[in-house]
């Protein structure tokens, strides 16, 4: 695995944004591409944040890229999200410089960064190899109804000052800067993992999944007990997290053949021999052929040995 770090992605309000590119050695091209976005309640955190997931995907044969985002915006959303659009676009801008399939972009995030992975699983409408759009994602307590967030007195104080107004005075906004308010048909897969009493509520994921499901998106729950958040479950989850990247980001493997089934060629002569197949037409040709030698030979010589009269 080859490590490029510090690559400008883009620049947003006189910041270059920048991200880390995980690239495996081993020959290969068109590979899937899974953009990490980290957590730090979108007010800190670091690209570095996600070093050993990105090591285990790049391991894997595929190309992680770590980004980071604008911190401490004022309004803090959608600053995040589009600088996460921003690093999508990137990626598939360069795909051919990684040896990355600019069909095949996923993304996982943390918290802060579950919620940003999330929206973008679900802003905008159409295919999921264009623009901005990702094939699939997976958000670890990732926030999902930021409304609902707002008003819980456990949590509601990470949400100050994410929007310019609050929750109550223009719900509409916070409706947009959410994941479940972005929920349609042609949404990316999406795979929530949550713990039962965590940081992140768990109807946060409840309420995701509800919505999924009632527009027909695919997607997941995975609940875990106890109070870990985030990265603090991660080695848990690493097995459930890359299988659910992997239906969408690897095409299927070819199927193996059945070793009891005909071979195509015998299946034709099967069909044009009335169900036997040419070597069992010359088995039995042989067997009939000396069966009949057989009779032949033992008439002959009962007739010399029959005495005459």
């Amino acid at each position: 695995m080859t490590l490029q770090t510090d690559i400008r992605y883009g620049t947003a309000g006189g910041e270059a944004l920048l991200l880390d590119a995980y690239v495996p050695t081993t020959p290969g091209d068109r590979r899937p591409g899974v953009v990490l976005v980290h957590g730090g309640a979108w007010r800190g955190g670091d690209k570095d944040e996600f070093a050993v997931e990105a090591r285990r995907l790049a391991a894997l044969g595929w190309v992680a890229f770590s980004v980071n985002y604008r911190l401490d915006a004022r309004p803090a959303l959608p600053a995040e999200v589009d600088d996460v659009q921003t690093a999508v676009r990137w990626v598939r801008e360069h795909a051919s410089e990684y040896g990355v399939d600019p069909a095949r972009i996923g993304a996982l995030g943390a918290s802060a960064g579950g919620h940003l992975v999330a929206m973008l699983a679900t802003v905008g409408e159409g295919p999921l190899d264009d623009g901005a759009r990702i094939r699939s994602a997976v958000s670890w307590s990732g926030p999902m109804d930021l409304t609902r967030l707002a008003g819980d007195p456990r949590v509601g104080g990470l949400t100050v000052g994410l929007l310019a107004c609050r929750a109550s005075a223009c719900p509409d906004q916070w409706s947009l800067a959410s994941p479940v308010g972005h929920v349609e048909a042609t949404d990316a897969p999406l795979l929530l993992i949550n713990s039962t009493d965590e940081l992140v509520p768990l109807d946060q994921g409840q309420v995701m999944a509800a919505r999924l499901q009632a527009a027909g998106v695919e997607h997941r729950l995975d609940v875990l007990p106890g109070s870990r958040h985030g990265h603090v479950f991660r080695d848990d989850v690493w097995g459930a997290t890359v299988d659910f990247l992997r239906t969408s980001l690897e095409p299927p493997a070819p199927p193996t053949p059945d070793v009891e089934m005909l071979r195509p060629a015998e299946a034709e002569a099967e069909g044009s021999s009335g169900g036997w197949s040419p070597a069992t037409l010359v088995v039995t040709s042989l067997v009939v052929g000396l069966a009949v030698g057989g009779l032949i030979a033992g008439a002959a010589w009962r007739s010399r040995s029959t005495p005459a009269g």
